[in-house]
C-alpha cells in the first residue's frame, strides 16, 4: 500500500509541474489588430508633418486623412470582436491539454508498470533488509582483507621470488578478488617454479575466466600442456572439450564429456553438472546422445552401495543451509568410507573418498584412503601417482618432503619408466639428495617428451640451468 501512496504522490508532482504553464492566467500581448491600428496612427502623424512641410497641400492631406480615419475605425470595429473569441478559444486549448496531462499521465504510467513492474512483489522485510546490510558490509571487509594480504604478499614475493607456494596462494587471492590476468601470471610464475599441473590448470582457468568463459588458444595450450603431464585431469579435459564446441564442433564436445564423465566418479562435486551440460548441448544440436554414448562406451558402470549425491539431492541441497549442505556431504562421504571398510577391495572406491576428503579439506583422512588405495593396486602407476600427489601436495617445499612418497615415485618409475611426472618427481627427489646428475638426466628426458612453448617446458629448462655444469 505504501508504495502506491508514494507512486500517486510522485505522479500528481509531476501533473502539476506540467500543468502549471497551460492554467495560468497569460498576460494579454499584443494583437494584430493593434500593431494595424498603430501603424494607421503613424500614417495621420506622417501626413500631418508633410502638410507642415509644404509636400501636401490642404485639400490633398484632408483626403488623406478622411481615409486613414475611415480605415481606423473600421480596424477598431474588428478588434472589439477579436479579443474574447481568441481568449476564449486560448483557454479551450490549455484546458483540453491539462486534461489531457491530468488523465493520461497516470493512466499511461499505471498502465505501463502492470505490465512490465512486479505490483504483487512485497517489501522487503526491514530485518532482511538490515540482514542484507550485514552481509554486504562482511563481504567489503572481506574484500578489504584480502587486499591487505594481497599487498603484502606480493611484497614478500618481491624479495622472495622463488616461493612457489606463495605464488599459488596470490594467485588463489587474485581469483577471488576477480583480477584474472594479475591471477594467470600468478599461476604462470608457480608453473615455471614447478607447480606441476595443479599450476598450469589454474592459470588456464584463470585466462577462461577472463576471457568471459571463452576457451582462447592461450588457454587450450595450456590445458594441452596440463594433460601432457597428468593425462587424467578432469578440469582440463572439461575446458578442451568446451573449446571444441565454442569452435563449432558440438559432437567432438559431447564425445569428450562423455569419456570424462565415464571416468567421472558418482560422488565427484562436478558430475551432476557435466551431464547437465552433456544433455543439454545435445539437445541444443539434435545429435543422438545415447548412440554417442555407445560410440564412447558408455558410462563407468554402478557399484552397490552409497553413491554420490542425485538430481534430487543436488535439488534439495540448493535450500540447505551452509552448514546443513556440508553436514550432508559429509553423511555421503562417510557412507562410502563404512561401505569400503565392508568391502575394501573396489581400489576406485577408496580413489574416490580420497578426493571426496581432499575436497572437504580433510588431507590427513584424503592421504589414508589413496594410501589404501595404493597398497591394494601396487601395480597402477596412475593410482600410485594419485597416491604421491596427496603425500606431497603443490607448494610444498621440498625439505619436507616425506619418504613415502619418495618410495612411491620409484614404484611409479620401475612400472612406467617415461611416466611424465615421475620423470619430474624423479627429477626433484634427486635434486634434493644432491644427486645433480640424475636429476639432469631425467628432467632432460622429460623436456624431450614437453611442447614448444609449454610453460612447464620454461621451468624445467629453468631447472637444468639451475643445477649448474657437472
Amino acid at each position: 500500500m505504501m508504495f502506491w501512496i508514494v507512486a500517486g504522490i510522485l505522479a500528481l508532482a509531476a501533473v502539476l509541474a506540467l500543468i502549471a504553464p497551460l492554467v495560468r492566467r497569460q498576460a494579454p500581448g499584443a494583437t494584430r489588430a493593434e500593431h494595424g491600428l498603430a501603424v494607421l496612427k503613424d500614417q495621420l502623424a506622417e501626413i500631418e508633418r508633410d502638410r507642415a512641410a509644404g509636400r501636401l497641400a490642404d485639400s490633398e492631406a484632408n483626403a488623406a486623412r478622411i481615409e486613414v480615419e475611415r480605415r481606423i475605425l473600421a480596424e477598431a470595429d474588428r478588434h472589439e470582436a477579436a479579443p474574447a473569441a481568441s481568449a476564449a478559444a486560448s483557454r479551450w486549448r490549455r484546458f483540453t491539454v491539462a486534461g489531457l496531462v491530468i488523465l493520461g499521465l497516470p493512466i499511461a504510467t499505471g498502465l505501463v508498470y502492470l505490465r512490465a513492474g512486479s505490483p504483487g512483489m512485497p517489501d522487503l522485510p526491514l530485518s532482511a533488509r538490515a540482514d542484507e546490510r550485514t552481509r554486504m558490509a562482511e563481504l567489503a571487509q572481506r574484500q578489504r582483507g584480502i587486499m591487505d594480504m594481497v599487498q603484502s604478499l606480493e611484497q614478500r614475493l618481491g624479495d622472495q621470488p622463488d616461493d612457489l607456494e606463495g605464488w599459488m596462494l596470490l594467485g588463489r587471492s587474485r581469483l577471488a578478488l576477480g583480477d584474472f590476468e594479475p591471477a594467470a601470471l600468478a599461476f604462470k610464475r608457480a608453473a615455471e617454479l614447478g607447480g606441476g599441473a595443479d599450476a598450469l590448470g589454474e592459470m588456464a582457468e584463470a585466462l577462461v575466466r577472463r576471457d568471459r568463459g571463452i576457451v582462447t588458444s592461450d588457454a587450450r595450450r595450456a590445458f594441452e600442456n596440463v594433460l601432457d603431464i597428468a593425462p587424467a585431469d578432469p578440469r582440463a579435459r572439461y575446458y578442451l572439450a568446451l573449446g571444441a564446441l565454442q569452435a563449432g564442433n558440438a559432437e567432438a564436445a559431447l564425445r569428450q564429456w562423455l569419456t570424462l564423465a565415464a571416468d567421472t566418479p558418482p560422488d565427484a562435486p562436478w558430475r551432476a553438472g557435466l551431464m547437465q551440460r552433456i544433455e543439454d548441448v545435445a539437445a541444443e544440436n539434435n545429435l543422438d546422445l545415447a548412440a554417442l554414448r555407445d560410440q564412447v562406451g558408455g558410462e563407468r558402470p554402478e557399484t552397490g552401495g552409497p553413491r554420490g549425491p542425485s538430481q534430487e539431492d543436488v535439488a534439495a541441497a540448493q535450500s540447505m543451509s551452509a552448514d546443513d549442505r556440508l553436514s550432508m556431504i559429509r553423511g555421503m562421504v562417510d557412507g562410502l568410507q563404512a561401505r569400503l571398510e565392508a568391502d575394501p577391495s573396489d581400489i576406485d572406491g577408496w580413489l574416490r573418498l580420497g578426493r571426496s576428503w581432499q575436497v572437504l579439506g580433510e588431507a590427513e583422512k584424503s592421504v589414508a584412503a589413496y594410501k589404501e588405495a595404493a597398497d591394494r593396486a601396487p601395480d597402477r602407476a596412475d593410482v600410485q601417482l594419485d597416491y604421491a600427489r596427496a603425500l606431497f601436495p603443490p607448494g610444498t617445499a621440498n625439505r619436507a618432503m616425506p619418504q613415502e612418497f619418495i618410495d612411491t615415485v620409484a614404484r611409479v618409475r620401475d612400472l612406467e619408466p617415461e611416466n611424465p611426472e615421475g620423470l619430474f618427481f624423479g627429477g626433484m627427489i634427486a635434486e634434493r639428495k644432491g644427486d645433480t646428475d640424475t636429476a639432469r638426466a631425467l628432467w632432460s628426458r622429460l623436456l624431450e617428451s614437453l611442447p614448444e612453448g609449454s610453460p612447464i617446458r620454461d621451468a624445467i629448462e629453468q631447472r637444468l640451468a639451475t643445477l649448474g655444469a657437472g
